[in-house]
Parts: C-alpha cells; structure tokens; sequence
C-alpha cells in the first residue's frame, strides 16, 4: 500500500470516527472522545509548551469554560468530561465551578511572582477589555523588573514601601551611570505604570470574582503620568521642503553627485544596527514604497503600524462624494484601543497614492507576507512588514534635517497640529484617534501658524 493509500485511509477512519461521535448524545463517553484537547502556551522565552494534561472546552446556557481534566489518559479524560457536563445540566454553573474549579486553596498572598503572573494571563481571558497580548506580556515583564530589583519573590512581599525602595534604587543607579536626568525618570514611570496595570480596577474586581483577596500595592501611590515633550511643529520652510522634494524621494535623485548623504548627517552603520541588516539607500534609486509611507503618515496622520498595515479596502467614497479612509481592524491588524475612524482624503493625496494601485494588491506598500496570529499565539514582538522601507524614509527625513528621535511618528503629530489649528481639537482628535482631547492637546496639537494679534490699543503720544 502506497504512503498515500495510507494517509487517505488513516483520514477516512478519523472522519468516520467523528461522524459516528457527532450521531452520539452528550451524555455519552464517546462523545468527548474527540473534544479533548492540550492546550498550549508561550513561556518568556518565545516558545511553545503543550500542557501534559488533557482539557475539554464544554458549552451550556450561552456560557463556555475551559475544564482542566488532570490526566493525560484520553479514556480517563474522556469519563471526566462526560461526568462534568452531567453535573453541570443538573446542578447549573456556580456548583459545578465551584466542584471542577475550585478557587485556589493558598493564601492568596502567598503567591509567588511566577504565579501570579500565570494568574493573570488566566484572568484576562475572563475581562471585558483585555489589553493584546504582547502589553499584558511587557506589564509582566515589569513586575518581575521590580521584584527582581528588590530582591522579593512573593507577592506579599510587593508592598507599597517596596515599591518607593525600588524607585530610589533605580533612580540611584541611573544617575551613577551618567544617564539622562528626564529620561531616567521617563523610564522609571513607565516601569512603575506597567506594573500597576497588573492592579487596575478592572483586574482587580477580576481577581475578587476569583474569591481572591489581596492588596494593591501600588493604592496610595502618585504615579506621575510619563511627560512627553510637547510637540514643536517643525519650521514651514522646512515642511514645504519636504512636500516639494518628496517627489525626488519617489522618482530618485537623477543628478546627485557621489556622497549623496551630507557630511554633517549621522547615518547608522551596519555595525551599529542590530543584525547588520541596514544599507544606506541609493538616492539615484526611486523609492515609491517609501513615499507611500510618507503620504500616509504627514498626509493622513497614521501611526507608523496603521501605515504598514494599511489595505487598499479602506478607502472609499461616502453618500455625498467625499473621500475617505477608514482605519480598521482586519486580519493582520487590530487599531490602537480597537476603535476605527475615518479620515477624509484630500483629492491630491488621494490621486498620489492610487496611482500605485494595481489589481490584485491588499496593502498599500509591499513588504514581507503577513502573518495571521491567534490571540494566544501573537508574539511578543510583531515585526513590522515594510521596515525595510520605513528605514528609507526614516534616513530621507534625516537628510531633509529632521532629527527627532522618532521621524516618522513626528510627521504624524505635524498633521495632528496642523487639523488642530485649523479645525480645532475636537477634529484633531477624531482624526488621530485618541481617545481623549487630553493627549492631543498635550502633545499633538502645537500652533501650525501663529494668530496675526491686532488687538492691543496704545495710545501714541502727541509731539509736543
């Protein structure tokens, strides 16, 4: 019998299998047969751990939960689930959790850190607003920054005082390093801000529905929110620079002599970035990609994420004729704080980028082929598809003078000021997607063209 003959047997049997279980009752053993699973998860390393023993997803009353059935034996398993789900029809949700879940036995304070990390992971799956997996994964990491830096293993021992000692030792150690003052303290707050999102209030009542009763350490603690620097909208002649001269970024720079960097630019070198992977661009060289990424982000304001994720499919034309893009979740992609938004598209830069537009393309700027993860198997670190591009444009925008440490996301607050300006807050924060007018008046929404003021009424003194 050939290899194939083999396999499509195998797959013939399995599927007869499932037939016959799928025709069998609930109630029957054979039935949860072929509904065992092992789950698995992603420890800190990156890697896939399958759980050793088998569990079984059961559904009743519009209500789901997972049930851990403690053996790695599938007959065994099997008797269990049959035995839970039995339970459940005559006993109803509350007994039978409380019987097949039971709440854990241990002082709740006597937790480790590696455990009520597990605790947590466990509890956002029950939240109604859960952050993304790789930002629950970073409060983690910053919790266990903490401990480790205090030397405490418990989750008793994560008090308040703690808390402070590690601020002063952290700071203390900075400052001996020569670090910047400001970002010393940046660093330090987002720290203490991701640890803390561990405590919130939503993870708290979480935790207390678990019967689970322990302190927030971080209660009575002003943790400052991290101060960025206001945004500076960039000088106008340097922004009209950029528009006129975005067409040499897209076509190439023809009659550019040898050292097409300026001396007194800092370009990265291969040494100097990880991987080795960077090559200053050729200037003579067209880089559309590149200036598509610059449309979408000085254009249209998109966050460097949303650019690179962008997909033809958003665009389109309301009832009244106007030019839109709308900002969405899609299979590759979820928006900050999963909320949409539209943004009208100005006719100029609407026919600038479709004149890109080919038939049969999903995203806006070629890159590397998307991945589709699910939630539990999203990496930490989602590697971003055109980074190749960005980092063109990313060394064009030196060229073009700017020096900020995050070029691109300054074109996006160099739009956010300009709707700001113009159309008022309330616009600049549909537009940019916040979800409060505090962070775009903060941060985004500096003056594009200062007021012309005639208002002041000196009186001239008369010559005598």
């Amino acid at each position: 019998m050939s290899e194939r003959t083999q396999i499509s047997a195998v797959q013939s049997r399995k599927n007869r299998t499932e037939t016959a279980q799928s025709k069998l009752g609930k109630t029957h053993v054979d039935y949860w047969v072929g509904r065992l699973e092992k789950r698995t998860f992603r420890d800190n390393d990156g890697a896939r751990v399958e759980i050793p023993y088998w569990q079984v997803r059961i559904q009743h009353l519009r209500r789901v939960a997972y049930f851990n059935l403690k053996t790695a034996n599938s007959a065994e398993a099997a008797v269990k689930a049959r035995e839970i789900y039995v339970f459940l029809v005559a006993n109803g949700w509350e007994e039978t959790l409380a019987k097949y879940k039971p709440r854990p036995t241990q002082k709740d304070d006597a937790f480790t850190i590696e455990e009520f990390s597990d605790l947590y992971r466990e509890t956002l799956k029950e939240v109604e607003y859960p952050p993304l997996r790789r930002t629950a994964e970073r409060y983690i990491a910053c919790v266990r920054f903490i401990c480790r830096t205090v030397r405490i293993d418990k989750l008793a021992q994560l008090t308040s005082p703690k808390i402070k000692e590690f601020k002063g030792q952290y700071l203390k150690t900075a400052r001996a390093e020569g670090k910047n003052e400001d970002s010393v303290k940046l660093s330090c707050n987002a720290l203490l801000r991701g640890a803390a999102a561990m405590f919130s209030k939503q993870m708290m009542d979480a935790y207390s529905s678990k019967g689970l009763a322990f302190q927030n350490p971080f209660t009575g603690l002003a943790i400052r929110r991290i101060e960025l620097r206001p945004y500076t909208p960039m000088d106008r002649n340097q922004l009209d620079s950029i528009w006129t001269d975005a067409v040499k970024l897209r076509d190439g720079y023809p009659n550019l002599e040898n050292g097409s960097v300026p001396a007194d630019v800092q370009m990265p070198s291969p040494e100097t970035t990880k991987g080795g992977r960077w090559n200053t661009p050729d200037w003579h060289e067209p880089h559309p990609e590149a200036f598509m990424l610059l449309l979408l982000e000085l254009g249209l304001g998109l966050r460097r994420k949303e650019a690179d994720c962008s997909q033809w499919d958003w665009f389109f034309s309301d009832a009244k004729g106007r030019l839109c893009l709308e900002v969405r979740k899609t299979p590759f992609f979820t928006p900050k704080g999963k909320r949409r938004r539209i943004i009208p598209v100005q006719t100029v830069l609407w026919d600038a980028i479709h004149e890109w537009h080919q038939d049969g393309d999903v995203f806006l700027v070629s890159g590397n082929a998307p991945k589709i993860y699910k939630p539990e198997e999203e990496p930490i670190n989602v590697p971003y598809r055109c980074e190749r591009h960005h980092r063109t444009l990313v060394a064009w925008l030196r060229m073009k003078g700017i020096n900020d440490d995050k070029p691109c996301h300054l074109l996006r607050k160099e739009f956010g000021s300009y709707v700001a300006t113009s159309f008022g807050l309330f616009a600049a924060q549909r537009l940019l997607g916040h979800s409060s007018s505090t962070v775009t008046e903060a941060f985004y929404a500096g003056l594009t063209n200062l007021p012309e003021l005639n208002h002041a009424k000196v009186p001239v003194q008369q010559p005598t």
